[in-house]
């Protein structure tokens, strides 16, 4: 049984802030090294489960920030691992051969009161939605695995980020590992509670396969992003075939997912 696993940074348990990549001192190295460890910790609870629970392959996507997050000298050494920059998709390798996806350390969508660090991929997002259905990156996600009829079962996070996995896909597992006080405060759970109940219901998951559903919307398919800032002159048509219909609003129009998702992501690159 083969899963393809997504990570991000923002949801995981005693993170409360951005991963600062350009400020060149001692003490942003070290929290740079402790996020990573971090993550790599409960990446690793993650993969104990999944196996535990009968998978016999996980790729592990290095999803966060330049795909270079995780500690890979840490890392389980039973998984392959896709990480880099100038990627050909967002989700590459993603295909009808996995049975499910799951996604570690997520991030509650942009605008979500009580999210930490919530975004939906950049912070200059307001709001995403597919044929009117409001998504982040969860969202983004689990439709790209629904296209090739693949069920998102496991999200681990804070806990507007697990509401809203449940919310866009009924009896998907999750795993709170904090809640959040604020955009930039949290309540965590410790490392080694967290990654025990991330193992848990990572094994618990795989037992569930069947009773959940891929995550699917009828073409076709619109994508529309509303912007804090001014982006384009409106009327104007720009990369991916993107329409503006003023200056804080795009839209991508395709007839399957994948290739709205490339308009939208402006892939290949």
């Amino acid at each position: 049984m083969k899963i393809y696993m997504m990570t991000d940074l923002e949801g995981v348990s005693g993170v409360v802030d951005w991963e600062v990549c350009d400020q060149d001192t001692h003490e942003n190295h070290a929290r740079r090294q402790l996020m990573r460890r971090l993550l790599t910790g409960e990446v690793n609870a993650a993969i104990e489960g999944l196996f535990a629970g009968g998978a016999t392959e996980v790729v592990v996507n290095d999803g966060h920030g330049t795909g270079y997050t995780l500690d890979f000298e840490m890392i389980d050494p039973r998984v392959t691992v896709i990480h880099g920059t100038h990627r050909p998709f967002w989700l590459p390798e993603l295909d009808e051969s996995f049975a499910a996806t799951v996604l570690i350390g997520a991030h509650a969508r942009a605008g979500t009161p009580g999210g930490v660090l919530y975004h939906t991929q950049s912070t200059l997002v307001k709001r995403t939605t597919v044929n009117h259905l409001e998504i982040g990156e969860i969202g983004q996600q689990a439709l790209i695995a629904g296209h090739y009829g693949v069920p998102m079962v496991l999200v681990t996070g804070d806990q507007a980020a697990c509401a809203e996995a449940e919310a866009l896909v009924p009896g998907i597992e999750t795993v709170a590992v904090k809640r959040g006080l604020s955009r930039y405060a949290a309540v965590s759970l410790p490392p080694a509670r967290a990654r025990e109940r991330i193992r848990e219901g990572a094994q618990r998951a795989l037992g569930r396969i069947a009773e959940i559903k891929p995550l699917r919307l009828a073409p076709p398919y619109v994508w529309r992003d509303e912007l804090f800032h001014q982006a384009y002159e409106p009327g104007v048509e720009v990369a991916g075939d993107a329409v503006v219909h003023d200056r804080n609003v795009r839209e991508f129009r395709a007839d399957n997912i994948i290739d709205l998702v490339n308009k939208a992501f402006g892939y290949p690159r």
